[in-house]
């Protein structure tokens, strides 16, 4: 069995080493610039609506937000109580996760609900149905 040889230059990771300028990957090493074609250095900021929670770090929210499901009861108390502990601690992510549950908890009633206005629906709109299918 004969061993086979290979030159260095010829392994995928050969140059790793080098200096910065001679190594292969350095155009996706470089710091990233502004594009050209770019109107905006930041996006235009969203409007506040209502109640915006954001990380105690921030002196305001990011320029673009979810505002879709306000904090609410039980869960949105738990929610606010979170974001007033820093998010590298890790009762904040544990009550994030907390409030989650709650708050899948609390619209249990309401996915119940919508589900029973639906199978009322259908089981009264069935029978006419049939009715019409048979005066035909």
């Amino acid at each position: 069995m004969e061993a086979e040889i290979v030159q260095p230059k010829e392994l995928p990771y050969w140059g790793v080493d080098l200096c910065p300028e001679d190594r292969p990957g350095v155009p996706r090493e470089a710091p990233p610039h502004l594009l050209s074609c770019a109107h905006w250095t930041e996006p235009e900021r969203q409007p506040i609506e209502g109640r915006v929670l954001w990380r105690p770090g921030l002196d305001r929210p990011t320029p673009v937000f979810s505002t879709a499901l306000p904090p609410r009861g039980v869960s949105g108390a738990l929610r606010r109580l979170a974001y007033e502990i820093p998010d590298h601690r890790l009762p904040h992510t544990i009550l994030r996760m907390i409030a989650d549950r709650v708050d899948m908890l609390e619209s249990l009633p309401l996915l119940f609900q919508r589900r029973a206005v639906r199978a009322g629906k259908l089981r009264t709109a069935a029978p006419r149905r049939r009715s019409e299918q048979r005066g035909r």
